[in-house]
C-alpha cells in the first residue's frame, strides 16, 4: 500500500495510573477551517503496537476522518508506552482505551461526539468491553478479527483458576497470571448486548488463530451487526485481503458518520 500525502501526524500522550501511553492522531491535511473532526481510536492487537493500524489511519484521512492510534501499556514488547507485559490484562487494556479517549475529548480539533472505536485481535476483546461500559456515548465500533476465543482457550488451557500459573507464555508473550484469570473468568459475549450502537466484524475466511465461527456467534448477539468476511484472509491481514480490510472500514465509517 502507497504511503499517501493526505495527512500529517504528531506525537500525542495520554496517561493511565500514572503510565505513559504512547501514540500517534493522524488528522487529513488541507484547509478544514474550525470544523471539529471525527476521530477513529484504534486498539492494536496482542504483541503488535500502534504501527498495524497505521494502513487505515493513511485511508480515512483521505475521507476527512482523524485517527489515533497507541500503544497499549505493557501490550507488546515493541510497545512505546510504559508498562510491563506481566502486568497487562484485557481490563487493562480497556482501561488504557478509557484514558485515551478522555484524552481526546480535551484535543481542540476533535469531535468529542464522534469518537468511533476500532480493536483488533485482542484489542477487538477489551474494545467489546469498552463498548458495553460506554455504550451511550460510543457511535460505532468496529472488530478486525477479534480474539473472542481467549475465554474459551482459557478455560481448556486451564481446567480450573487454581491451575494458572504465575506466569506463562500466551502467543510467545509472557504474561502474568491475572491475565489468565481474567479471560477464564470473562466471556466477551455476556458484554454484546448491551450495546446497540453499529458495529462492522471484519474477519478472514482462513483464520486458524480465531476461526469465523466466533465473529458469526457474534452476530446473533449484537443488536445491530455486520460481518465482512474477507475470503483468503488469514489472522492478520496483509497485502490484498488487508486492502479489503481497509476499504470495508473506510465505508462503514463514512456512512455512519453521515447518519
Amino acid at each position: 500500500m502507497p504511503l499517501p500525502t493526505t495527512y500529517t501526524s504528531q506525537e500525542l500522550c495520554a496517561s493511565r495510573e500514572g503510565s505513559r501511553i504512547y501514540g500517534q492522531l493522524f488528522l487529513p491535511s488541507g484547509e478544514i477551517g474550525d470544523e471539529r473532526l471525527p476521530v477513529l481510536v484504534c486498539a492494536h492487537g496482542f504483541g503488535a503496537n500502534y504501527l498495524s493500524c497505521v494502513p487505515y489511519a493513511w485511508r480515512l484521512a483521505e475521507n476527512g476522518f482523524a485517527v489515533y492510534c497507541f500503544d497499549f501499556c505493557g501490550g507488546g514488547y515493541a510497545s512505546r508506552s510504559e508498562g510491563n507485559p506481566l502486568d497487562m490484562t484485557v481490563e487493562t487494556e480497556c482501561a488504557d482505551i478509557v484514558s485515551v479517549v478522555e484524552m481526546l475529548h480535551t484535543q481542540p480539533r476533535i469531535d468529542p461526539k464522534r469518537i468511533y472505536l476500532m480493536g483488533e485481535d485482542q484489542g477487538g476483546f477489551a474494545a467489546v468491553l469498552y463498548a458495553c461500559a460506554f455504550r451511550e456515548e460510543l457511535p460505532g465500533l468496529v472488530l478486525l478479527h477479534p480474539s473472542l476465543n481467549l475465554h474459551d482457550q482459557a478455560r481448556k488451557l486451564f481446567p480450573t483458576k487454581k491451575n494458572i500459573p504465575v506466569s506463562y507464555r500466551q502467543q510467545g508473550m509472557r504474561v502474568g497470571r491475572a491475565y489468565g484469570e481474567f479471560v477464564w473468568d470473562t466471556n466477551p459475549y455476556a458484554y454484546m448486548r448491551a450495546y446497540s450502537g453499529d458495529v462492522l466484524i471484519v474477519h478472514g475466511d482462513e483464520d486458524t488463530a480465531v476461526p469465523l465461527d466466533y465473529a458469526h456467534r457474534a452476530m446473533t448477539v449484537y443488536p445491530h451487526a455486520r460481518l465482512q468476511v474477507i475470503h483468503g484472509g488469514k489472522h492478520m491481514f496483509r497485502g490484498e485481503t488487508q486492502a479489503e480490510a481497509v476499504e470495508a472500514v473506510a465505508g462503514f465509517l463514512a456512512r455512519i458518520d453521515q447518519e
